[in-house]
């Protein structure tokens, strides 16, 4: 299935596992992969991703470069702790004091080009989106984003990579079952609600992508609103 179909499905409907679906916590757990998994038109409530085998390795091995066990668990590590990254704080801080963000750039982060120069690029996305995600009405103003930062799109990507290495074997389903619970808790310090959720993954995917996520914006009020997502009538994470 290609990108473009995978897409237009997406704003389609949501895809429900009826044969193999959780419910209950578990389910809570495993949603912190649904923004990711509704763009691939994976399942949204069973551990399995309903994908195909060549779908996944796009996805594992093209697209984020891992071919073994040792190498997706570094990937879940990274991704799962990212929003504990100290230098994060210093560019949010920086973005709420227009009047002294160089100051704050150069005395807070570390003397080091290539780091400095990591996050100043952050810091200068973070003027170009934010903007554009008020003007689209994804959130009323900056200071929403002061808490939840960008941890939906760290978190859930994490949770969705975890699914598909299960799907290829190198995760078992209890290493699985135990990092989307890890997923959930981390995701609980940033986030009190799905929304929330939601609008830091979309945050998170306009830093790293840039313009155009109208489609991000569509994914995500279709899973808040689709009468048969698992989101549709949860409000507190």
């Amino acid at each position: 299935m290609g990108f473009f179909s995978k897409f237009f499905n997406a704003l389609q409907s949501v895809r429900i596992n009826k044969e193999n679906g959780i419910s209950g916590t578990p389910l809570n757990h495993l949603l912190t992969s649904s923004m990711y998994a509704e763009q691939q038109s994976a399942y949204l409530n069973s551990y399995e991703t309903g994908l195909n085998q060549s779908d996944i390795k796009n996805i594992i091995e093209n697209a984020w470069h891992l071919f073994n066990k040792e190498d997706v668990l570094e990937t879940l590590e990274t991704l799962l702790y990212r929003n504990q990254d100290e230098h994060i704080n210093v560019v949010y801080l920086a973005y709420n004091n227009s009047s002294n963000y160089v100051e704050i750039l150069k005395t807070k982060l570390p003397n080091n080009e290539d780091i400095f120069n990591h996050y100043l690029e952050i810091y200068r996305a973070l003027k170009k989106v934010v903007p554009e995600l008020i003007a689209n009405q994804v959130i009323e103003n900056a200071a929403e984003l002061n808490h939840i930062k960008d941890s939906g799109w760290n978190i859930g990507r994490a949770a969705f990579i975890a699914r598909c290495s299960y799907d290829l074997g190198y995760l078992t389903k209890v290493e699985l079952i135990d990092f989307l619970e890890k997923c959930y808790s981390e995701l609980k310090k940033y986030c009190n609600t799905w929304k929330e959720y939601t609008t830091s993954y979309i945050l998170g995917r306009a830093i790293w992508g840039g313009s155009n996520n109208n489609g991000m914006i569509s994914i995500a009020n279709s899973l808040l609103t689709n009468e048969n997502s698992p989101l549709k009538n949860k409000t507190y994470i």
